[in-house]
């Protein structure tokens, strides 16, 4: 697994808003979708209007 000190700052703003929120699932792409893998990619990349059009709050970093 990951720990929370080792991800980004963007990425542990994320998680600390979800928090905060009450809510108990987080997307976040680079983490859930294997970065390099195209067939991994188009297998994710078919759920991700689910994913978007279904949630609750959509977070996005300008920079990170």
């Amino acid at each position: 697994g990951l720990s929370f000190n080792d991800l980004s700052r963007a990425f542990q703003d994320a998680i600390r808003v979800i928090r905060e929120l009450g809510l108990q699932y987080l997307w976040i792409d680079s983490l859930c979708v294997l970065q390099g893998d195209t067939k991994d990619w188009e297998h994710e990349a078919k759920r991700m209007e689910d994913v978007f059009s279904s949630a609750y709050c959509v977070i996005a970093a300008n920079s990170a």
